[in-house]
């Protein structure tokens, strides 16, 4: 802001008022762009993991094959951990951003993802946030575009050269074609997050059923032990009870060979009284 500043001051000091009036309008950072401006120059570490995870899924995604998947959730990884970064380091007025914030900042990378003009602008901490979808310039295309309608007075553009005709329409056939391209990037990027979430999603969900099979197979692990004690005390009350049997038996014997002893001394007693 202060440099937008100085530069609408040298330009009213120059005597070109509309350029210096121009300039003065250029937009403030909003804090999503502003976030990470902050990042691209005080976590640039941080920001080239990103960077380089988003260079490989683009080179990946021109054709795809062998190492998408990979490519994709290294992406998303870089993703988290960078907007994890911004969450702690960033923070307007003290202020951490608002969740509608983080999200916007998450739409900033993934146009940047699908544009490797707009990712070398967020590496130079040139971010700029305006209309309705996000867009970034870099240093040397944004103030030309900005300052382009300022440059020449309303007089001046009527007595253009032809040359100048046909250089003003190629510019905005240029635009118009950057404006399409932009607009077939968002798109991308629009499916390549979309993609990015329902592999989050399934991975979740593969997650909670891996969770679930180890608990099911822990649980049937102490089933299956219960089960071995249980036989193993069955097998010991089995060999008891038959241990017990064969006592029960060998005392029964006892009783009825003393009862015959006894009944036979009772006759020879009967027998020696008469």
């Amino acid at each position: 802001m202060a440099e937008r500043k100085q530069l609408a001051k040298e330009l009213r000091a120059a005597g070109d008022r509309d350029a210096a009036a121009e300039v003065a309008k250029w937009p403030k950072p909003t804090p999503p762009a502003w976030a990470l401006n902050l990042i691209a120059r005080e976590e640039p570490d941080a920001l080239s993991t990103w960077l380089d995870a988003a260079e490989e899924l683009r080179e990946v995604s021109a054709s795809p094959g062998a190492g998408l998947r990979e490519a994709m959730a290294a992406h998303r990884d870089a993703t988290r951990e960078l907007l994890a970064v911004v969450r702690d380091r960033a923070q307007p007025g003290g202020k951490p951003l608002s969740p509608p914030m983080v999200e916007r900042v998450r739409e900033l990378l993934q146009a940047a993802t699908v544009d490797a003009a707009l990712a070398a602008a967020l590496r130079a901490g040139r971010v700029v946030e305006g209309g309705e979808a996000p867009e970034l310039f870099g240093g040397g295309d944004a103030p030309a575009a900005a300052a382009e309608p300022a440059a020449a007075t309303a007089p001046a553009r009527a007595k253009r050269e032809p040359r100048e005709e046909r250089a003003a329409r190629k510019a905005d056939e240029e635009r118009a074609a950057d404006e399409a391209r932009a607009a077939k990037e968002r798109e991308r990027a629009d499916r390549i997050a979309q993609l990015e979430r329902h592999i989050e999603e399934a991975e979740e969900r593969l997650a909670a059923l891996r969770d679930e099979a180890e608990e099911r197979a822990t649980a049937a692990e102490e089933a299956a032990s219960k089960l071995e004690d249980a036989r193993r005390s069955l097998n010991r009350a089995e060999s008891e009870s038959e241990a017990a049997h064969d006592a029960a038996e060998d005392a029964a014997e006892a009783v009825a060979t003393e009862e015959r002893e006894l009944r036979q001394l009772g006759r020879q007693l009967r027998s020696a009284s008469s």
